[in-house]
């Protein structure tokens, strides 16, 4: 099913996801969103209709079962059979970097250095250079990494229900019947970087959360944006920070934490205060624990928690330990 799944995701959906975000992109609101609401419209109009007609229940729950049907050949064969492709590590031709306390250690001081020196007041932002920018990176990555190629009409779409997404915290999501990507209107401008990026990933192709996050990591520490490469490395530390406290212990965390300038701390507190002040509880755990079994039924078998395994990925995968061997040396 793998070497399918890459076939796809190699053969099939750079034209497809081309030609579809193409027709959807004279739209500025999410025509994905659309697409939801409709089959919803239409699932409801068919149970009224039953029952105004009189018609046998099993005549009703063919129509149903008919309607989800249409739904899922339509998303999965849209966007969805990226799911099925080759991991990463297996199109790179590596392994995960197995755990080394001292490598780790250095990385750990590069993490803080980079967080403390790339900090900078962002009450502005230029999302539009930020995306041309992410797109040219894009589009040097080496073919065996499997990605598609950006394509220029290609942009964040509007969202129709962003109060709901918000309730829920999910920052951004791509659509696939159209191959659309959406980002919350409600992210910082500390966030915006990196969630474009990572959404950007997902419609070229990338389906894995670890990899999404990776490549968004890796975008945007390459960008000459000093913003930018904030968003990095801070959003980094909000997916990985549970990671670095069970690997560290508590102690040792702390000692690690106090290295990081109060700056850093005032973002991350605004940031949870903001999401907080947006949560819906009840809504919210919901949604997590749907989305959890939903991505363990499509071969991501940590569920939500595979977006935390980006920093197995950035040992293993970037420059940096090079780069600080280096320096070292």
């Amino acid at each position: 099913m793998t070497h399918l799944g890459e076939y796809y995701a190699t053969r099939i959906y750079p034209g497809l996801s081309a030609a579809l975000s193409w027709i959807a992109s004279p739209f500025p609101f999410s025509l994905t969103e659309i697409v939801v609401v409709v089959l919803f419209v239409l699932a409801v109009l068919l149970i009224v209709r039953a029952i105004r007609r009189h018609r046998p229940w099993w005549r009703c729950v063919l129509g149903e079962i008919g309607l989800i049907l249409i739904a899922v050949v339509w998303l999965y064969g849209a966007w969805g059979l990226n799911y099925f492709r080759s991991s990463i590590y297996e199109r790179l031709e590596t392994i995960p970097m197995p755990y080394e306390e001292g490598e780790f250690h250095a990385f750990l001081d590069h993490f803080a250095e980079e967080l403390n020196e790339n900090w900078c007041d962002m009450e502005i932002l230029n999302k539009k250079r930020i995306e041309e920018e992410i797109k040219a990176w894009y589009s040097t990555q080496p073919a065996e990494c499997g990605l598609c190629q950006p394509r220029a009409w290609q942009h964040p779409k509007r969202l129709l229900f962003n109060r709901l997404y918000s309730a829920v915290g999910v920052l951004g999501f791509i659509g696939p019947a159209f191959d659309e990507m959406h980002i919350n209107h409600d992210v910082s401008n500390q966030e915006y970087p990196f969630i474009f990026a990572h959404e950007y990933s997902h419609v070229l192709g990338v389906s894995n959360e670890a990899e999404a996050n990776f490549w968004a990591f890796e975008a945007c520490r390459a960008s000459q944006d000093q913003a930018v490469r904030y968003s990095g490395w801070y959003m980094l530390l909000n997916y990985t920070a549970g990671n670095i406290y069970s690997l560290l212990g508590e102690e040792a965390y702390k000692e690690w934490a106090d290295k990081l300038i109060p700056e850093v701390y005032d973002d991350l507190e605004f940031t949870r205060l903001h999401w907080q002040s947006l949560r819906w509880a009840g809504l919210a755990k919901f949604q997590h624990r749907f989305y959890n079994l939903f991505l363990k039924t499509n071969r991501i078998a940590d569920g939500t928690k595979n977006y935390g395994q980006v920093l197995r990925l950035v040992l293993t995968l970037s420059d940096l330990h090079e780069h600080e061997d280096g320096e070292e040396g």
